[in-house]
C-alpha cells in the first residue's frame, strides 16, 4: 500500500508539472516589449517538455524539434520523423519555410523560394481583434508568396519541380482566448490564433477577398494545439463567409519523441 501511495503521487507530482498555468512557465526566447507577446515561445513546446513528450490528435501527432544552431524548428507529424512543417526564424520574423508535397514521401516537399518570402508572425508581437496583420503580394521583394515544388515520390530526387504563388496572402495575429479543447491540456486553455490567409484578391476598397484560410491556435507552454481549414466566399468588397472543413485538435500529452527525417537538407 505504502508503494502505491508513492507512486501516485509521484504520477500526480508529474502531471502537474506540465498541466501548471502556462504563465508560471513562461519560456522566453527574446526580450519583448511590453504588451508584445514571445512568440518563438508560443509556437514551441516548452524544452522541458518537448525532448519527451508530443501532442496527440484526432488527425495525426505534433512533435516540436527546436533548432537553435540553425535558427528553425519543427512540426513533425509522424513518428518517422516526418512528415513536417518546417519554419525559421530571425531577430524580426518567424518565417513560413517548408510543408510536406506528399505525406508519405519525405523527399517530396513544398518551399517558400527564397526561404525567408512569407512572414507568418513577428518575433514580438501584438495580438488583438486583430493585432499584427500583414498582406504579402504575389510577387515583389524582400516579402511574397512564390513557393517551389520540390522531390519525386519515384526516386530520391529532391530538385526543383515548378513553382507557383498563393495570390495575395494575409497573415494575422488574433487573440488572447480562452479555449476549451478537452483531452489533458489544461482547460481552459489561453490561445493565440494565427489567421492565415491565402489565395486573395486585392480589391479597389483596399479589402481581400480570399479563397482559404487557416488557423493555427496556439498555447504558450504547448505550442501548436489545433489547426483549422477554411474555405471562403468573397464579394468584392472583402466580406467573406467562412466554411470549416478541416480541424486537427493536438490536446493529448502523451509521452515519446522523435528526430526530424528530411533527407534533402
Amino acid at each position: 500500500m505504502r508503494f502505491t501511495v508513492f507512486a501516485f503521487a509521484a504520477l500526480a507530482a508529474l502531471c502537474a508539472s506540465w498541466l501548471a498555468s502556462p504563465a508560471a512557465f513562461a519560456e522566453s526566447t527574446i526580450s519583448c516589449p511590453a504588451g508584445q507577446y514571445d512568440m518563438l515561445d508560443w509556437l514551441t513546446m516548452d524544452s522541458d517538455l518537448r525532448g519527451s513528450n508530443f501532442l496527440n490528435g484526432n488527425n495525426n501527432p505534433i512533435y516540436t524539434v527546436l533548432d537553435t544552431a540553425n535558427s528553425k524548428f519543427y512540426w513533425i507529424k509522424g513518428p518517422n520523423g516526418y512528415p513536417w512543417d518546417i519554419n525559421l526564424y530571425d531577430g524580426t520574423y518567424i518565417y513560413q519555410w517548408i510543408t510536406e508535397y506528399d505525406w508519405n514521401y519525405p523527399h517530396t516537399y513544398k518551399k517558400f523560394y527564397s526561404n525567408t518570402n512569407m512572414p507568418f508572425v513577428p518575433r514580438c508581437a501584438t495580438a488583438g481583434s486583430p493585432g499584427w496583420s500583414i498582406a504579402v503580394p504575389p510577387s515583389g521583394t524582400p516579402f511574397n508568396s512564390v513557393y517551389g515544388f520540390y522531390g519525386s515520390t519515384t526516386n530520391n530526387n529532391c530538385s526543383l519541380d515548378t513553382t507557383k504563388n498563393l495570390n495575395w496572402v494575409v497573415n494575422e495575429l488574433w487573440g488572447p482566448y480562452s479555449e476549451h479543447l478537452g483531452g489533458n491540456l489544461p482547460d481552459p486553455l489561453q490561445t493565440l490564433v494565427i489567421s492565415y490567409r491565402h489565395g486573395c484578391t486585392k480589391n479597389a476598397n483596399g479589402s481581400y477577398s480570399c479563397a482559404e484560410k487557416e488557423e493555427f491556435h496556439l498555447a504558450q507552454r504547448y505550442g501548436w494545439v489545433q489547426w483549422k481549414h477554411f474555405n471562403g466566399s468573397c464579394d468584392g468588397s472583402g466580406n467573406c463567409t467562412w466554411a470549416n472543413d478541416k480541424t486537427s485538435t493536438f490536446n493529448q500529452m502523451t509521452p515519446g519523441s522523435t528526430s526530424p527525417d528530411f533527407p534533402c537538407f
